[in-house]
């Protein structure tokens, strides 16, 4: 059995989500929460930078590169970056289709810098090449994503069709060493309403540093599949990966944030994840995480065109192994928040999100749900077919103002298959409490037009349990959603596997001191 407890200090709404084969139990809380720094040895950690950048959208394709490439260098070389080991930038925000570039295998060892002005160098843009230089010049390691070209394969190594110009173009993670040195190569596998080629067979990639930590890389849609991301975990052991993404943010299940922080802390791992900035198109979300127990940061961008900004952090070297707290963890149940203490119903001051366009999950509708009630204490079991999962929830009515709208949430349960902007499926099982504009199913996972948030309920306690079947091909991972769509922190949400002989559960349970939620906002 596999059993997953979260505490949290207040549930305003609860959700989950699982990866092709996968089920997972996510728990979308409204908060905004901090969490505390840990002090660690410089000989258990490494230094690392992720960048949320913003994409130029006006000018001709030779100024748009321009424009990215002369950004970038001045991320890598700003006094910012001056101790960091790695610098990941994101998906999408560098070349195009109309400025491309050959990428050498790592096998051929070489160093694009060294190449600039040679015969060879048509083979390698300038920007390419400068990107080298630069890695070589600051010593550190740099993950860039890029738009490739490469020269169509023969028919005995590759069978499918080829396009008229003889090129493949491939969406490419690239990572150069501290020499300039190209010494990984990915190429997307799971490509999302791009054109893009694929690889004939998938592609994994792994590289090795000087400060000893082995990283898996892939790019953002790759994370909702078995291939090539969470075999990475399953099939090589690593314990650090690297995500660049351009990723479209969905409610309530599938923001970008909180799916980061969920696959981190569902494989225990360390994880680098950097966005593409525009949030008027709901791409935005770039993080630092590890797992429940270590310190993460995240950013989402809510408002305005986006940012160009470098988010660093101390990352645990999790061979180490000495930042363990299991104990705690497992001792955190026995507090129960007092029922005679009553919360404080705030309102939001910093208005409803209004500068980011969110998606909405097309099966809302299909979920086996049940509209939470005032009652003081809810026990209710609500199945899916024959997937079923079990909801403990303590409330407290709130006074909502006669002129304003409450949100209202539901306990829902799916057991199906997930399809996307694609012909592209997972089989997932899904135990959530989740908000809704109002009583209607088809309402949930859409945001009020109202600036202020308002609730008639009070969760105080919230445990969700649900049963998995076994499977290879299976992630079970915890998700939560503060009121700035990014996840709460390892301070504030307790998670633990337990694995035993039973087929897996995982339960979620929230509970806190009811003083402190009085201080929180309450937006949506």
């Amino acid at each position: 059995m596999q059993l997953s407890t979260v505490f949290a200090d207040l549930g305003q709404c609860s959700k989950s989500l699982s990866l092709w084969r996968a089920a997972q139990l996510l728990l979308l809380l409204q908060l905004v929460i901090k969490s505390e720094a840990q002090n660690v040895d410089s000989s258990l950690f490494y230094s690392a930078g992720v960048v949320e950048f913003r994409p130029t959208l006006v000018g001709t394709s030779s100024e748009i590169l321009a424009d990215h490439l002369n950004a970038y260098i001045d991320i890598i070389t700003s006094p910012e970056a001056n101790d960091l080991d790695i610098i990941v930038f994101p998906e999408g925000t560098l070349n195009n289709n109309f400025h491309l570039t050959y990428v050498p295998s790592p096998g051929q060892n070489i160093i694009p810098c060294l190449h600039s002005g040679n015969e060879s160098s048509s083979l390698y843009a300038d920007f390419f090449i400068q990107l080298s230089c630069t890695a070589q010049k600051v010593r550190k390691y740099l993950v860039i994503n890029l738009t490739e070209k490469q020269d169509c394969l023969p028919p005995h190594l590759d069978p499918r069709p080829c396009a008229t110009n003889g090129l493949n173009i491939f969406n490419t993670n690239v990572v150069f060493d501290r020499e300039g040195r190209v010494i990984s190569r990915y190429r997307k596998v799971n490509v999302y309403v791009e054109n893009k080629n694929t690889t004939l067979q998938p592609e994994y990639a792994i590289f090795d540093t000087d400060f000893g930590v082995r990283f898996g890389h892939f790019i953002c849609f790759d994370m909702l599949f078995y291939t090539p991301a969470e075999e990475l975990v399953q099939r090589y052991g690593l314990t650090d990966f690297i995500f660049t993404s351009l990723f479209y943010s969905e409610l309530p299940f599938l923001s970008a944030t909180q799916l980061q922080q969920g696959w981190a802390w569902g494989n225990n791992v360390n994880l680098l994840a950097a966005g593409a900035s525009f949030p008027r198109t709901g791409t935005t979300g770039t993080g630092i995480y590890s797992g429940p127990d270590r310190e993460a940061m995240s950013v989402m961008v809510t408002s305005g065109d986006g940012e160009r900004k470098l988010y660093k952090a101390r990352v645990r070297k999790i061979a180490t192994g000495d930042f363990k707290e299991e104990e705690k963890l497992a001792q955190s149940d026995t507090h129960l928040p007092h029922r005679d203490e009553q919360p404080i119903q705030v309102p939001s001051t910093s208005g409803h999100l209004p500068g980011i366009r969110l998606l909405k999950d097309p099966q809302i509708e299909s979920f086996q749900s049940i509209l939470l009630t005032n009652d003081t204490k809810i026990f209710e079991k609500i199945c899916h077919d024959d997937f079923c999962c079990e909801f403990s929830i303590w409330t407290q009515p709130l006074q909502v103002p006669s002129n304003k709208t409450a949100y209202k949430y539901r306990m829902g349960v799916f057991s199906g298959s997930r399809t996307y902007e694609k012909d592209q499926r997972n089989n997932i099982k899904v135990c959530a409490i989740y908000t809704c504009r109002n009583e209607d199913p088809a309402s949930c996972g859409e945001l009020l037009e109202s600036n202020e948030f308002y609730t008639d309920l009070y969760m105080d306690y919230i445990m969700v349990k649900g049963k998995f079947p076994k499977a290879r091909e299976l992630l079970i991972m915890p998700s939560t959603l503060d009121a700035d769509l990014n996840p709460l922190g390892g301070q504030e949400v307790g998670w633990k596997n337990e694995p035993q002989k039973n087929p897996p559960t995982l339960s979620e349970q929230q509970q806190q001191p009811q003083q402190q939620l009085a201080k929180q906002s309450t937006k949506a």
